[in-house]
């Protein structure tokens, strides 16, 4: 049996391998940043928001608004693919804000090692439209999920190459 590359369902599974991997960048990039900030370090140890067994975790980040500066250029495939990823992710929105923004983070992750949620606290100047507290839930796959089992179901029935 032949798969090409022109297989949706194949397309969809990468999709999903590269949405993961450029959500885990992310969150690297946040833990490199946070590492760095001194700002960011200072308001972990003196916040009562913030419980104190997670304020020594490895993975705290800080998102100070620089992750777009080292994405390529949207005009550029591998930036337009990185960045619309981060989009569907939720977490860059389409004017190109991060979620994050301002925000110290700190990612839950997944037995198999993949960041599923995370809970930002605002550090520094907050404007009015800026909540104090943000979360974020990894979207759940089930549109591929409901889309691959369509896809096998056409496979075994022998509608899926004509």
């Amino acid at each position: 049996m032949n798969m090409s590359s022109t297989n949706p369902y194949l397309n969809v599974l990468g999709q999903l391998n590269l949405d993961e991997l450029n959500i885990q960048q992310a969150f690297d990039y946040y833990r490199q940043r946070y590492q760095q900030s001194e700002l960011a370090q200072q308001f972990v140890a003196k916040s009562c928001a913030i419980d104190d067994d997670v304020k020594e975790h490895f993975s705290v980040g800080y998102c100070d608004r620089t992750m777009g500066k080292h994405i390529p250029k949207a005009r550029t495939y591998e930036g337009a693919a990185i960045r619309g990823s981060l989009q569907r992710a939720g977490l860059v929105r389409a004017t190109g804000h991060e979620l994050f923004r301002g925000c110290v983070v700190f990612p839950t992750y997944h037995e198999n090692g993949s960041v599923i949620s995370a809970v930002g606290y605002r550090v520094g100047r907050v404007r009015t439209s800026d909540k104090l507290v943000v979360y974020w839930r990894r979207p759940e796959p089930n549109a591929f999920v409901d889309f691959g089992l369509s896809f096998a179901r056409e496979l075994i029935h022998g509608q899926a190459f004509h």
